[in-house]
């Protein structure tokens, strides 16, 4: 018989052991969810679920089946490792279909078998004819004598399959002539590779052949279970009739029972399993990296593809246009009420004034105004922004797995269809500034109202000596300085001055205007690069740290 010798590990620290790979395994599925194969997944939320049903109960119990073909006779073995004659039961068994469950010692066993669905009257209380001590030495033992695998009735399989999953230790009890039955092997063994700890197989009736028989036998079944993928397998022979075999296995159960970690074995090999197909479709790649510069790119293709430039110069001259609206000599700047405001031809003050609507109507018609009067990305323009996207999702999925790469790229699609029109909504929240304007345009206003009231008042003044004169009416004195009359003062330098504060306001309005379109620039860059995000590099970080939480949870769970 080949045994894998047991570490030295205390009960507490083994159970810790257990519920980290459990636990990893969770966050990996979590993490997971959406991405890898949904029958896996499920696979692993059954084991999670189950694990912990299985460490809420009794860790003093081992759960041991007897499982195998018919005619493998591990009924008889049954009866020969518990003292019982299964026959001499009938009553409480109605039939050798249905599992039976022996328990040793005085350890509630209750909840356990009514976990593995084990009725009260195929519960039997052990009452060995072995010697006291032996007996002691497996209290805490629950053994089970499941239906045969290979029944007809499927109802007796899906016991099997069902008890197969729950058990702490399996004996595959296999006869000379079956032990080869390839539904044993693909069903039961195979997907069971990683189970070797929790696995033992008997090869039963051993007193019907020869010592050369025997032997063949033993290295053919070992050989067939190492191609099964097990690495070191544990094959007893027995016989239930000569008695080859039951005191290794008695040993065994002994063994098993007293360090208690076969339920902790068997949880954790069934989290190895799945973990490890987790594994083969996660991959454990290096999480790839989104570059700034890429992101840097993406922003400015976005801002290209926005009208960012049109907008801000927009802006700009919307500024100078309303500045000498609001402090031009009051002759001149009337003309220019007839050109349009460049905002005003980009619905850009609509916009500006309605954005708090705007911001709580997604679909509102300030919005939809927007995007109508906005130019529309060219086509190179929108090939250029097609191509950034393009680099952070081919930089993104760079060396994932399949499912994880589709991952990626499907996050990002799913959020780039909407990003046309993202961007207008980016152009409407941002702030334009057509709102607000500086406080010295309301003096410059009133300054040059002062100065073209002069003005007018010394042109009144002149036009009323005309009249005088012409009427031939008595001429009023004419106030002068410095041999200047005052009308001509008024009326001269009234406009020179008005002019002069319009041109000197000019100038103010140019670096105003300039300030207010970095200011416009800074802010709808800002709202691209949130659009950016978004849209973007945060689906695509999100699915990358999704990754990696699954990647580093699989690693534990499998450690």
């Amino acid at each position: 018989m080949t045994e894998t010798v047991d570490t030295v590990e205390t009960p507490a620290r083994a159970e810790t052991d257990v519920l980290k790979k459990i636990d990893a395994l969770e966050a990996a599925a979590k993490a997971g969810d959406g991405r890898l194969d949904p029958v896996v997944l499920t696979e692993a939320a059954q084991i999670v679920d189950r694990a912990g049903q299985r460490l809420r109960m009794s860790g003093d119990l081992t759960v041991v089946a007897l499982a195998g073909a018919t005619g493998s006779g591990k009924s008889s073995l049954f009866n020969a490792l518990t003292g019982l004659d299964l026959a001499a039961i009938g009553t409480r068994r109605p039939t050798s279909s249905m599992p039976l469950a022996c328990v040793w010692g005085d350890e509630p066993a209750g909840e356990v078998l009514s976990w593995l669905g084990i009725p009260r009257r195929h519960q039997v209380q052990h009452r060995s004819s072995l010697e006291e001590a032996q007996s002691e030495d497996l209290d805490g033992l629950v053994l089970l004598d499941l239906p045969d695998h290979d029944s007809t009735e499927v109802e007796h399989r899906l016991i099997v399959d069902r008890l197969v999953e729950l058990v702490d230790l399996l004996i595959w009890v296999v006869d000379p002539q079956k032990y080869a039955d390839a539904a044993l092997h693909n069903r039961y063994i195979k997907p069971f590779a990683s189970h070797s700890g929790v696995m033992v197989f008997a090869l039963n009736h051993i007193d019907k052949l020869t010592p050369e028989q025997r032997k063949s036998c033993l290295e053919d079944l070992d050989k067939l279970i190492k191609s099964d993928g097990l690495k070191s397998p544990t094959i007893v022979a027995t016989s239930a009739v000569s008695g080859d075999g039951l005191e290794e296995i008695r040993s065994l159960l002994v063994k098993r029972v007293s360090n208690k970690r076969s339920a902790r074995e068997r949880l954790a090999a069934d989290v190895d399993r799945v973990s490890d197909r987790m594994a083969s479709q996660c991959g454990n790649a290096k999480t790839p990296e989104i570059a700034e510069a890429d992101v840097a790119e993406l922003v400015e293709s976005l801002s290209d593809a926005s009208g960012l430039t049109v907008v801000s110069d927009a802006v700009r001259r919307s500024y100078l246009q309303r500045a000498r609206a609001a402090t031009g000599w009051p002759l001149t700047k009337w003309l220019g009420r007839f050109r349009p405001d460049p905002l005003r031809r980009l619905h850009g003050d609509q916009v500006s004034r309605e954005q708090g609507k705007a911001l709580r109507k997604s679909a509102s018609s300030e919005v939809a105004i927007a995007r109508s009067s906005l130019p529309a990305a060219t086509p190179v323009q929108r090939a250029r922004m097609d191509a950034a996207v393009r680099t952070i999702t081919n930089k993104a999925a760079d060396g994932l797995s399949r499912p994880w790469a589709d991952s990626v790229r499907t996050a990002i699609r799913r959020r780039e269809e909407s990003l046309g029109d993202e961007l207008d909504q980016a152009v409407a929240r941002t702030d334009l500034g057509v709102s607000s304007t500086p406080g010295w345009w309301s003096f410059a206003r009133i300054v040059q109202w002062l100065l073209f009231l002069v003005t007018l008042g010394g042109a009144a003044w002149l036009i009323a000596l005309l009249v005088t004169r012409i009427a031939h009416l008595n001429e009023p004195p004419l106030p002068e300085w410095n041999g200047v009359p005052y009308a001509w003062i008024m009326l001269v330098g009234g406009a020179v001055l008005g002019l002069a504060l319009s041109f000197l306001c000019r100038v103010f309005a140019t670096n105003g205007a300039l300030r207010r379109s970095r200011q416009v620039s800074k802010a709808l860059r800002e709202e691209l690069e949130k659009v950016a995000d978004s849209h973007v590099v945060a689906p695509a970080r999100d699915e990358l740290a999704a990754y990696t939480k699954c990647r580093d949870s699989l690693a534990t769970a499998r450690g």
